[in-house]
């Protein structure tokens, strides 16, 4: 049986005892039902993990010695997901899987045929989402929520450079974001049941980004844009995928 697993944000190599968040606390106390003694894993989504012991259980305090760390490599592949937002509970699905697959960042687009907006509630929910797919599956980098965008704001804000520091805040988070995001359309690739068979991309160790659009498919604006910026097609299927499908068969494609 795997060591539980918990999150906390702020984690660093030089703590000793750390107090586990509301959230965190209630469910290693209420529902892990865990004591006093309990081996623990705590990590805090940018690769540093550190192993423990419990010192304090209560109802709403739940403290953990720590004796050891361990600042674990990112994947050396960046691969990213940018899609038009699935309806309701397929967007857990999506997020879940893609997490746990070790997808590097999240993108929600804006599409003419989307149906579902994104807002700071569907952002918390995504990075909850995450983050108990992280403690699942033992992934200890959490992938970046991106804001909303459209496709000319994608088109002009795609990940290039690696920078995996440890940004503590919300503030700092989108500070890293906004260095490591540049105009690269060599980067950007468009899931298409009538494109082409990448496997030159899925064997390469180049950083990509998996533009998914919405079940109602690109307008024929969004598709001039595309050909526009000579964005190539990728064929992840024989058959025409529901959004979330599509987002995680590219990911097991090209992560890894």
């Amino acid at each position: 049986m795997s060591i539980p697993s918990f999150h906390h944000s702020s984690l660093k190599p030089q703590d000793s005892v750390v107090s586990l968040d509301a959230k965190e606390a209630s469910h290693a106390a209420k529902s892990r039902r865990l004591r006093v003694g309990q081996r623990v894993r705590l990590f805090n989504g940018f690769g540093l993990v550190a192993l423990g012991a419990l010192s304090l259980v209560e109802r709403r305090t739940v403290m953990v010695e720590l004796d050891s760390f361990e600042q674990l490599d990112p994947p050396a592949r960046r691969v990213s997901i940018a899609v038009a937002i699935p309806k309701g509970d397929r967007q857990k699905v999506m997020v879940d899987i893609l997490t746990q697959l070790g997808v590097f960042e999240i993108i929600p687009v804006r599409c003419r045929y989307s149906e579902t907006k994104f807002n700071d509630n569907t952002a918390e929910k995504w990075l909850r989402v995450s983050i108990e797919a992280c403690k699942q599956s033992q992934n200890p980098w959490m992938p970046r929520i991106a804001s909303e965008r459209d496709l000319d704001q994608l088109l002009g804000s795609l990940p290039e450079s690696s920078d995996n520091s440890d940004p503590s805040s919300t503030s700092s988070r989108q500070s890293n974001h906004s260095k490591t995001c540049q105009h690269s359309q060599r980067n950007l690739v468009v899931a298409n049941a009538d494109g082409e068979c990448l496997l030159n991309l899925a064997q390469s160790n180049s950083d990509v980004t998996v533009l998914i659009g919405p079940e109602g498919g690109f307008s024929e604006q969004e598709f001039a844009k595309l050909r526009q910026f000579s964005v190539p097609s990728m064929r992840i299927g024989p058959y025409i995928l529901r959004t979330e499908a599509a987002a995680i068969s590219a990911a097991s494609m090209l992560v890894g």
